[in-house]
């Protein structure tokens, strides 16, 4: 992981959105808390990152419900930006494309998607 990482904050220049599923959410997760900058960041399935802390980068995380590795009630109410939870859907929905649980993952990402491109950032 330590080694996605670096590899990440390498060849990441500029700004992206950033989309990880599994232990690929959380590459990116570490990437941001290491300074990568995204626009937005979604992690789908992503169970390590019940170890992360806060990031800076915009994020949204999604997770079935039946997923044992999810993080604590504790970890969604402080960690993450945005969080979707499916009911009755385990670790692997996002690889059954024709489920709800999936079909709605991409709805909400690409509708985020949108408006992060959609509305200039302002420079502070």
């Amino acid at each position: 992981m330590d080694d996605v990482v670096t590899a990440l904050k390498q060849i990441l220049k500029g700004e992206f959105a950033g989309l990880g599923y599994s232990a690929g959410g959380t590459a990116l997760w570490r990437a941001a808390a290491v300074g990568c900058s995204f626009t937005a960041l979604f992690c789908v399935s992503s169970t390590r990152l019940r170890d992360e802390t806060a990031i800076a980068a915009p994020n949204h995380v999604f997770f079935g419900s039946e997923d044992q590795g999810k993080p604590s009630s504790q970890w969604f109410a402080t960690v993450p930006d945005q969080s979707t939870v499916f009911e009755d859907a385990g670790h692997t929905y996002y690889l059954h494309p024709s489920s709800a649980a999936a079909h709605e993952t991409q709805a909400q990402i690409s509708a985020r998607m949108m408006l992060s491109t959609a509305v200039p950032r302002s420079a502070n």
